[in-house]
């Protein structure tokens, strides 16, 4: 009887992971990430080599989504979307009611083809996807010396694109939900448009003029995800 009974488990389990998988299911799978900081001078050596009133604080958000369609058994195809965004805030207090406020915000903007493929029932996939869209770098900073104060903003969007390659386990929580760790390697580009009168690209000294500037980046990363599989 404890034969059969365990047959029989192994054999609904292997066919719920199957299902998971087949043609004509969706999938829909997500990660995200939100981290903050925040920090303060409490002392120096020597103690007057710099102001104790000094904070500064960081913040980030990073939201990874696909959307896809299984078109033959263990093979996605879909659309993936990527936004994230990094702020950091430095805060200079001189005393005296004298400050050096400085605030930098980086946001960017993924979408593109993805495709997914599920290695058999084992659990394993692996996935590659291409994404374009834009990187915004924005500035601002606030300051006030004495009778003298002024405020300045400054504002950046350049096209970039990613070419992304990953592999993962699914670790089914129930019938149609799994979690997905993941290590992945992605290879970015970044393109700068050349700007004269805001001194944008790469200055070309023989010509004194700016032009385009295209900077190229490649590196891993560890992500762990919800993906949700629906008939």
């Amino acid at each position: 009887m404890k034969k059969i009974f365990t047959i029989m488990c192994a054999g609904l389990l292997t066919f719920g992971l199957s299902a998971q998988t087949d043609a004509g299911t969706f999938l829909l799978d997500g990660s995200t990430g939100l981290g903050f900081a925040n920090q303060s001078v409490t002392g120096t050596n020597p103690s007057d080599a710099w102001d104790d009133k000094d904070k500064s604080s960081s913040s980030n958000l990073e939201l990874n989504l696909l959307g896809g369609y299984f078109l033959a058994d263990g093979f996605v195809a879909g659309l993936a979307v990527g936004y994230t965004s990094t702020t950091n805030v430095d805060e200079d207090d001189e005393g005296n009611g004298d400050y050096d406020n400085y605030k930098s915000s980086t946001s960017t903007m993924i979408i593109g083809p993805a495709i997914k493929y599920y290695v058999g029932e084992s659990g394993v996939w692996a996935q590659a996807s291409y994404g374009f869209g834009s990187v915004k770098n924005k500035s601002e900073n606030d300051w006030k010396y004495g009778s003298n104060s002024d405020s300045s903003s400054d504002e950046q969007t350049n096209s970039m694109s990613i070419l992304s390659f990953g592999a993962g386990y699914a670790i089914y929580l129930s019938d149609n939900v799994s979690l997905n760790p993941s290590i992945g390697y992605s290879l970015g580009s970044v393109k700068t448009k050349a700007d004269q009168n805001n001194g944008y690209g790469y200055y070309n000294s023989n010509t004194g003029n700016y032009e385009d500037k295209t900077v190229k980046t490649g590196g891993l990363d560890f992500k762990v995800g919800i993906a949700l599989h629906l008939e």
